[in-house]
């Protein structure tokens, strides 16, 4: 084919100047195409202008979601019946690549090849299959019609790719779009005035006369579209003939879930359009457009466009309307919750919530408000164990206390808190030598005052003898006053047991006070329970219950009690009025000390598990409801 192309020119050179007039009559209407399909059907004309042979040829539009082809260009006569090419369209339709079958048997006699040609942009389906009908089954015919064809398809794959580019930029103009409106209207709080700055901004974009935003009302009992704004106006009647004509052009839009146009658009012809016609009927508009707002729970309201003037709206219109929906619906619906009546949101969470246990997914949270609920009905039905928390201290039952018996200074400490002592052993010693010193002094005195007693005596001075005695009588008092001090300059245990408070080791040659606390020693194996009750739990408990004693230092080990004494005594504890509650301990285990602290469980019978859970809040609630009443 390629070397017999020189000569078919000749021949056309030959035959007259009619064939140049063809041949330059195709090229310029191929070259002055306008539209799609005179481009197909300039381009396929020139093509089989171009190959020898071409009885029928078509371009085929591939629509992948029916299986079937549409037609876009038929040469030479688009009456054509396209059957035979059926076949080898399909063929090459499933196998992405060019395809050819021959008929030797045909009419002529001659026999008969069909070529198929898929046309696509890479990493996408077959878009266009280009299909010949040509005469004769010469495989290098064949061959060199399929070289001719695949250099002339590049014109369509590059008007492929020239058509996604365009669709790409009106898809990023029309975000652009979109994403302007979305910034102008999150600067509103309110849905009603963020409604109104999309539709002031949209009317200005799709250069219309008046934009109509309304969003869903009473969407479980009776769905109604609600109009909540009108581009650059301020206050509008809601019942009036207009806004009712309007709220039932967008519940058309609504009910059908799509686009709906007055005069229809071609991507809109389906669509019934009844209340769109009765709008346009009964006022000056001249053109509507109509899309659905989207939500992730469906359809939530409706954006119009209104036109006076005759300017049809096109399908750029149409998907810059759409897009900008997409955009602010969840946005307007998100905001009309938020200002909803807490009421709306407790529906709202109600039924999504039944929603999820009704559904027939998520067995987890089935099993868990079935859970919930054998929880409930035990807890109103069954019966438990009633038993009041309180602190708990371990104290001695009798603790004795270790005093200065004067006023003097620490010499030694060898005990300190936690040791253990029996009765008299030394717990300190003050410093004794100014003692010693009035000793002594006293002792002199005595003894100068009995010489002079003496010496008295011997001259028979009997008052001299009578004062001198009373002065030695008070020599020895005093005398006998320092040996007493000498003796308690140690200061003894006063009984078996642990020295629970005390520690002179940082504070000798310190000064004490006369009845200044120096220890305090608790006996080891004689203990009571010092318990401190909240003053709300005290009406439970009464002398005589049992109980339970966990101390801090031994968690797993359950001490058994019995409470023994209620005070009548009340003390603040952490910003709590409490009582303070006596017990005795009615099993002892190794390691226990006074001052122990830990959690007492007093047993007070038995009660509903709901009444046991829920008392605190009972009370509380009674509690307020009679201090506010009258």
């Amino acid at each position: 084919m390629i070397q017999n192309r020189p000569a078919t020119a000749a021949a056309a050179q030959q035959s007259g100047p009619e064939v140049f007039s063809l041949d330059s009559s195709l090229w310029a209407a191929f070259a002055n195409a306008r539209g799609e399909a005179g481009f197909l059907t300039a381009w396929l004309a020139l093509l089989v202008n171009r190959l020898d042979g071409v009885r029928l040829a078509a371009v085929l539009e591939a629509d992948h979601k029916i299986g079937a082809f549409t037609p876009r260009a038929v040469v030479p006569d688009p009456r054509h019946d396209l059957s035979v090419l059926q076949g080898v369209a399909e063929k090459s339709l499933a196998s992405g690549r060019p395809s050819s079958e021959t008929d030797p048997a045909a009419e002529d006699g001659v026999g008969a090849s069909r070529i198929a040609y898929p046309i696509r942009r890479e990493g996408e389906p077959v878009a266009v299959v280009v299909v010949l009908d040509i005469v004769g089954t010469d495989p290098r015919a064949l061959q060199a019609t399929l070289r001719e064809l695949h250099w002339s398809a590049g014109w369509l794959a590059a008007r492929l790719w020239e058509a996604k580019a365009g669709d790409e930029a009106g898809r990023l103009a029309r975000a652009g779009i979109a994403l302007d409106i979305l910034a102008a209207m999150t600067e509103h709080r309110r849905p009603e005035a963020a409604a109104m700055a999309v539709a002031n901004e949209l009317q200005s974009v799709l250069n219309a006369d008046q934009v109509a935003i309304g969003m869903l009302k009473g969407a479980r009992t009776a769905p109604r579209i609600r109009l909540l704004s009108l581009s650059h106006t301020a206050w509008f009647r809601k019942r009036s003939a207009f806004a009712e004509a309007l709220e039932a052009a967008m519940e058309e839009a609504f009910d059908q879930s799509g686009t709906v146009a007055e005069p229809p658009l071609e991507s809109t012809a389906r669509a019934i359009a009844v209340a769109h016609e009765d709008l346009v009927r009964g006022s000056a508009v001249r053109h509507v457009l109509t899309v659905a707002l989207p939500d992730e729970a469906g359809t939530v309201g409706a954006l119009t466009v209104l036109r006076r003037r005759d300017t049809p709206f096109t399908q750029d219109d149409r998907m810059v309307a759409e897009a900008v929906a997409a955009l602010v619906g969840p946005v307007l619906e998100l905001k009309r919750r938020n200002r909803r009546w807490v009421g709306g949101v407790i529906i709202d969470g109600t039924m999504h919530v039944l929603g999820i246990l009704l559904g027939p997914r998520r067995l987890s949270w089935k099993l868990l408000a079935l859970a919930l609920i054998a929880l409930g009905v035990a807890a109103a039905t069954v019966k438990a164990p009633f038993r009041v928390q309180a602190e708990a201290a371990l104290k001695g039952t009798v603790q004795r206390a270790a005093v200065a018996p004067f006023s003097g200074y620490i010499d030694a400490a060898p005990l300190r808190a936690g040791d253990v002592v029996v009765a008299g052993d030394v717990l300190a010693r003050l410093d004794d030598t100014d003692l010693r010193l009035e000793q002594l002094r006293w002792r002199s005195e005595v003894d100068r005052l009995t010489a002079q007693s003496r010496e008295a005596l011997a001259r028979s001075d009997r008052t001299q003898i009578a004062l001198l005695e009373a002065q030695i009588a008070q020599a020895r008092a005093q005398l006998d006053l320092t040996e007493g001090k000498l003796a308690r300059t140690r200061i003894l245990a006063p009984i078996d047991g642990v020295i629970v408070a005390g520690d002179l080791t940082q504070r000798l040659g310190a000064p004490v006070q006369t009845g200044e606390l120096l220890f305090e020693v608790a006996p080891m194996g004689d203990f009571r329970v010092d318990i401190w009750l909240e003053e709300r739990d005290l009406r439970h408990v009464s002398e005589g219950l049992s109980g339970q004693l966990v101390l801090a230092g031994h968690p797993t080990d359950g001490l058994p009690i019995t409470l023994t004494r209620i005070t009548p005594l009340a003390e603040p504890r952490e910003g709590i009025n409490s009582f303070r509650l006596e017990a005795e301990l009615d099993a002892l285990q190794p390691g226990l000390r006074p001052g122990m602290e830990g959690v007492a469980k007093i047993d007070a019978g038995e009660a509903l598990l709901s009444w046991i859970w829920t008392r605190r809040l009972i009370d509380w609630i009674r509690h307020t409801a009679w201090t506010w009443q009258p």
